[in-house]
């Protein structure tokens, strides 16, 4: 394999080429993930901080979204024709620029109906391949722009910088995937959505749980809400959706991620703090487990958080709010399943 096909591969990948190999093999594949990583975060440092000094420093999250898909389409397709696929990818940036918005100036109730119906949406548009990812793409940007919203001049940047995100990932899919799934129409899409098919029901799942928490959120006004949302979004959106690996991996991850970053920062010296967050991109390059990810995400997360909460308050606000996320999506996921289990028993009885 060429050194370049080789960098195209994931962490897992990578580890798993290095687990059968020989001595000089295992140096190679070292030098592919460490080579890897570092194009990686310095990619994504250009890429983000250039947006950001175009667009304003408020709309660094839409540039942070705009990275993640912009990776992931260069792989992934949608299972259809790429005219109906860029139509679609247009849709869901539309969503993800104008949804967090509405939801949060109209009454609960209707947030819900806008929240359910962006989200199943966008994982109808976007996950006729569940297993790759785009439920959990699509959802973090739609959880991290939720909780970092702009009025006014600064929303008008976010417009153009969605315009330009949309644009920049339209090339790169379309040179990509043009030659896939000719003649293949979206159509096709919605109409072999129904709740007799597992991926069917996993995406009202995910519509379903997420929007049930962006609804309690509004009621109950979580600071930091964004923090529960991802993990809440992290279980659901697994497919098939994996309880036992994930609830542990989560919990464990998060409790030890946020104890293990405030060690950190208060050994570290103050002027040496902003390494936090380039260093867990890092790491995160080298992460093969969700359990690790979790861990190292939250060097990210806090890094952020730290100049509003303190180092205190920032980790138990992260776990905290983790742990309700967690909760909540687990005790959604047995009650969804347990309701629909009920129905699809009561209409065998009915036949």
């Amino acid at each position: 394999m060429r050194f370049y096909d080789a960098l195209q591969l994931g962490p897992e990948a990578i580890k798993a080429k290095m687990a059968d190999c020989d001595k000089k093999g295992k140096r190679r594949w070292t030098l592919v993930m460490l080579v890897r990583v570092l194009l990686l975060v310095g990619f994504a440092t250009a890429f983000v901080s250039a947006l950001t000094a175009l667009f304003g420093a408020e709309n660094s999250c839409m540039a942070v979204v705009i990275l993640c898909i912009l990776l992931s389409v260069r792989f992934v397709d949608f299972r259809y024709d790429v005219r109906h696929s860029l139509a679609s990818l247009g849709i869901v940036f539309a969503l993800l620029l104008f949804s967090p918005l509405v939801m949060q100036v109209v009454p609960p109730l209707l947030g819900f109906a806008i929240n359910f119906l962006s989200i199943l949406l966008i994982c109808i548009l976007t996950c006729e391949q569940p297993k790759m990812g785009y439920g959990g793409l699509f959802l973090f940007g739609y959880v991290f722009l939720s909780g970092n919203i702009v009025t006014g001049t600064a929303f008008l940047s976010r417009a153009m910088l969605t315009l330009t995100g949309f644009v920049i990932c339209g090339v790169i899919f379309y040179v990509k995937h043009r030659h896939k799934n000719k003649n293949v129409p979206v159509a096709g899409v919605f109409q072999k959505f129904s709740l007799h098919r597992a991926k069917s029901r996993w995406q009202l799942q995910v519509a379903l749980g997420v929007s049930a928490l962006f609804l309690l959120n509004a009621f109950l006004q979580f600071d930091r809400f964004i923090w529960a949302g991802f993990a809440c979004a992290s279980l659901l959106t697994s497919y098939p959706v994996n309880i036992k690996e994930r609830l542990p991996g989560r919990i464990v991850g998060v409790i030890l991620g946020s104890l293990a970053f405030g060690a950190v920062y208060l050994l570290l010296p103050a002027d040496l703090h902003f390494i936090l967050g380039p260093l867990s991109g890092i790491c995160l390059g080298f992460c093969a487990s969700y359990r690790f990810k979790t861990f190292f995400n939250c060097f990210g997360g806090l890094s952020l958080a730290v100049a509003i909460y303190g180092v205190g308050g920032s980790v138990v606000l992260r776990i905290c709010n983790n742990l309700v996320g967690i909760l909540f999506g687990t005790l959604f996921f047995f009650a969804f399943n347990k309701i629909f289990e009920h129905f699809v028993r009561k209409e065998k009885v009915l036949a």
